[in-house]
């Protein structure tokens, strides 16, 4: 089975290591991006599975961010998965309406954000 990619984008490289060496130790291949330089991953070839996009982002708006990823062909069906601190004010119908499948928390529950992630990139089931 081939390596799943996941794009991390987020300013604080803290996170993203955090979410390196748990997503990398986890069997899956990871890129990260600050928000700044995102844009260029893509038109370097790369087409993650799945991209984990900070909606903590300084100096953009990161609801933005995530509306001008959906607008790249090459990955306008990728599915992002937002990560907050701000778990208290946002609903989960705002974050899905920017084109978010979910949201998840910071600080992060590690077990369960590799559960979640092995979720959203696992094949959906076939009914018999």
């Amino acid at each position: 089975m081939a390596h799943r990619t996941i794009l991390i984008i987020d300013e604080d490289p803290d996170h993203r290591a955090i979410l390196v060496r748990l997503l990398r130790f986890s069997g899956y291949h990871v890129i990260e991006a600050a928000p700044s330089n995102a844009p260029d991953r893509f038109s370097s070839g790369i087409r993650p599975d799945l991209i984990l996009c900070s909606l903590s982002l300084p100096g953009q708006c990161a609801w933005e961010t995530v509306r001008q990823l959906h607008t790249l062909s090459e990955i306008a069906a990728v599915p992002i998965l937002a990560t907050t601190v701000y778990t208290t004010l946002i609903k989960r119908s705002q974050v899905q309406s920017i084109g978010c499948v979910d949201y998840i928390d910071k600080p992060f529950d590690l077990d369960g954000l590799i559960t979640y992630v092995r979720n959203l990139l696992s094949p959906p089931a076939i009914a018999a």
